[in-house]
């Protein structure tokens, strides 16, 4: 307690920021994708294919 390493300060820390901005863009880009293929997609019909009921010929 109260003994400090004066080999390990911040100032020794950097950011590799083209690491963290490819890594940012490729997430980006992911997650645009997976919006597109959720809106394109045949799974998400947002209710356009209600059951319709039959229709008895006789009572028209």
């Amino acid at each position: 307690m109260g003994g400090e390493n004066p080999d390990i300060s911040d100032s020794a820390f950097n950011y590799d920021y083209e690491v963290i901005r490819r890594g940012g863009l490729i997430f980006a880009a992911v997650l645009f994708c997976l919006g597109i293929a959720i809106i394109l997609g045949k799974r998400l019909t947002c209710g356009s294919k209600r059951a319709a009921k039959p229709v008895n010929l006789d009572d028209l």
